[in-house]
């Protein structure tokens, strides 16, 4: 039999402190510096003068499993909620960041447009809740730092384990998918080239401080991520493919990847 193919997406900073409709284009409507903009939250979210589609809710709400829950191919996809976190702590650190950024992502505080930044963008806000054993939350204080002194590295640990021992589908082989915020910094080197050629401690060798797992098939989709300036994000995705990663162009493209048929 052979074995399926088992795919992570990583949902970075899906969250309404930087991905949330806007009354229009001008900046000074943004929440905070790092919101994603006018343009980007229409191309994301949907909506606008040509009335588009909601591509990035659709799209998770697949990978979740839609409506019955077994859109099949999602039974073998798994989500990372990988969450911007600030509380408040008066620290001198916390004061420079938002004073850089702008306030964003205070759990239970709510700005004076009554957005509450830290909650999930618009649906996934409820779908972080799901109890299916393939969504995961992962909380984090800061720009780049996914990988340590965070979840990241034990949820991603435990589902190798699962498609080693389950499915006999090698760590090395379960494949990245990179969607949400921050194409140039938190997709690009946490996402892609940390997975790909740094990796993560290999649990089939403990003893062994140098063993990492690095994963062969790691991708970033075009459409349903973001920076908030569009070079920038052009750049990540030439990186992406100088660093041997994959690059796919439409929502439709990332369901293929996936291996969800809708």
């Amino acid at each position: 039999m052979t074995p399926p193919t088992i795919t992570v997406i990583i949902a970075q900073c899906v969250q309404r402190s930087f991905i949330s409709p806007l009354p229009g284009p001008d900046p000074r409507l943004k929440p905070c510096h790092l919101h994603c903009g006018y343009a980007n939250a229409v191309r994301l979210l949907g909506g606008g003068p040509q009335r588009l589609p909601n591509a990035l809710e659709e799209f998770l709400w697949l990978a979740h499993g839609g409506e019955s829950g077994n859109v099949p191919g999602s039974e073998h996809v798994h989500v990372i909620y990988v969450d911007d976190e600030h509380h408040d702590d008066g620290s001198a650190l916390t004061r420079q960041h938002f004073e850089l950024f702008g306030r964003h992502c205070v759990p239970g505080e709510v700005d004076e447009r009554g957005l509450e930044g830290y909650k999930g963008t618009g649906r996934t806000a409820e779908w972080r809740d799901l109890r299916n054993g393939r969504t995961h939350v992962v909380r984090t204080p800061g720009l780049n730092d996914n990988m340590f002194g965070t979840g990241f590295i034990p949820v991603l640990t435990s589902i190798c384990q699962e498609a080693e021992e389950v499915f006999g589908v090698a760590p090395e082989g379960v494949q990245i998918l990179n969607i949400g915020g921050w194409s140039i910094i938190k997709e690009l080197f946490c996402g892609v080239w940390e997975l790909m050629h740094h990796g993560i401690p290999d649990y089939r060798d403990p003893a062994n401080r140098e063993a990492t797992i690095r994963f062969q098939r790691v991708a970033l989709s075009d459409a349903l991520s973001y920076s908030v300036q569009r070079e920038h994000h052009n750049i990540a995705l030439e990186i992406t493919q100088m660093l041997g990663g994959v690059v796919l162009r439409a929502p439709e493209e990332a369901l293929g990847f996936c291996g969800l048929r809708p």
